[in-house]
């Protein structure tokens, strides 16, 4: 498939940019690095781009995901950066690390962030663009009756307005898209859900299934006729994302799930997001429950277990200690039995990260295979929790792999004091602490 491929302006232009409704909403733009010639496609290339300003430059760009049109945010930085120096418009840092992870002392960096207003107005600008083009769009797509389109799930072709194609997705299918007056962008988001369904891809829980009617007997009885609020890519079709800012999506993202789930209107008076349950839910065609749970994973101890030290899977915690203990030589509630709940945590999430970067856990030589790993630390006796002062740090309370199962079942494993680090101190011992030092500050004084 070709792609259309834009190389974006030079610089922001001041005036108000209105585009043709009839373009693409999007389009591969070229965007060139702010301080060398190497050439990047957006969107598909953004992650590369900003690994190469940070590993190439040591240039950071501060809540990079919240810029509206980064292309153009980039482009304009790069004309500035012709003519000026880092230190000009970035905060210098001095950390203790190259960019690849090693120790070095004083290494210089540079951080881009709206703190100079300059990039504070620029921000707001490119906010306020990418609003009025949403704007148009939407108001394009309201009225436009040159839309015509194949039903995602039957042989019916729908023509006229968007809104008619959405109104019969609801009425014949049950699919819950959005409301029409409330969506932009409405074209490309029905490709992407096109793309989902034919790759038998459920549009909420994001599972893969054998055959298409499988998939739609599980969306039909599972309520999954809709699409899944916390994907972000989403967040581009609902018009009200357009006019939140930064804080309210931090905000957003700050408060705790139980509140959340509190009742209330389809629209967040304090954030502007919308509550997709409320809002665009509705009971199934024939009234049933959500019955059948046969595709949930059941509660409790995790199916399967990695090992430490190996690609291993053991089916319960036991039988993954029985087999560290048979392959590795290594007993792991006797390697852990001074460690508390926490510490044990840091354990995991180190030797995850030692693994993943083929590195042994206790000389952290670096091997370029698992297999010479994994013969390595079975040779040297080296399958172990390594020194304290590696893994004894805040980074490793974070897990390292994702829906890591061993992390789900420390917590009913032995050797956990939970006491074995609190001090109590008496209150009484403190007062005299007090009286003590103020009476000491007192003679101080006097001298």
């Amino acid at each position: 498939m070709e792609h259309e491929v834009a190389v974006a302006g030079e610089d922001l232009p001041a005036v108000e940019i209105k585009a043709s409704p009839k373009l693409k909403p999007s389009a591969n733009t070229a965007i060139k690095c702010l301080k060398c010639d190497k050439v990047y496609i957006f969107p598909a290339d953004k992650d590369d781009c900003l690994a190469h300003l940070y590993m190439e430059h040591r240039l950071v760009i501060a809540d990079v995901e919240d810029i509206a049109l980064i292309e153009d945010y980039l482009q304009y930085w790069r004309k500035e950066f012709q003519d000026h120096e880092f230190e000009q418009y970035c905060t210098t840092m001095f950390l203790d690390q190259l960019p690849d992870g090693k120790y070095s002392k004083n290494e210089k960096y540079y951080l881009l962030c709206d703190i100079l207003p300059q990039d504070f107005e620029l921000r707001r600008r490119l906010r306020q663009k990418r609003l009025s083009e949403a704007l148009e769009r939407h108001q394009f797509e309201l009225t436009d009756r040159t839309f015509s389109k194949e039903c995602l799930f039957c042989r019916t072709v729908i023509k006229g307005l968007r809104a008619d194609y959405l109104d019969h997705l609801f009425d014949k299918h049950f699919l819950l898209v959005g409301k029409p007056e409330k969506l932009v962008y409405v074209d490309e988001l029905l490709d992407q859900l096109e793309e989902n369904l034919n790759n038998l891809v459920c549009l909420y829980c994001e599972k893969i299934f054998k055959d298409r009617p499988t998939l739609k007997e599980h969306m039909r009885k599972k309520g999954h006729k809709r699409i899944n609020p916390n994907r972000r890519e989403y967040d581009k079709y609902f018009l009200v994302n357009y006019n939140r800012s930064s804080a309210a999506l931090t905000s957003r993202k700050q408060k705790p799930r139980q509140q959340q789930r509190q009742p209330s209107s389809s629209v967040d008076l304090e954030t502007g997001s919308v509550d997709f349950d409320k809002h665009f839910a509705r009971p199934d065609s024939d009234g049933e429950q959500d019955s059948d749970w046969s595709d949930w994973a059941a509660d409790g101890e995790p199916s399967s277990i990695k090992c430490l030290f190996c690609p291993h899977l053991g089916e319960s915690f036991s039988a993954l200690k029985e087999h560290m203990i048979a392959e590795h030589r290594m007993d792991f509630d006797q390697a852990t039995s001074s460690l508390n709940f926490y510490q044990r945590v840091k354990v995991v999430n180190y030797l995850r990260r030692q693994l993943c970067m083929l590195r042994c856990a206790s000389c952290d030589l670096q091997f370029d295979e698992l297999d010479l790993l994994t013969e390595h630390m079975t040779q040297e006796l080296h399958c172990g929790i390594g020194n304290r002062s590696c893994w004894d740090k805040p980074e490793f309370f974070f897990p390292y792999i994702e829906n890591d199962g061993l992390l789900c079942v420390l917590d009913d494993s032995t050797g956990d004091d939970p006491e074995a680090d609190v001090r109590i101190i008496s209150e009484d011992s403190v007062a005299q602490i007090n009286k003590e030092a103020e009476q000491l500050s007192l003679e101080n004084f006097k001298l």
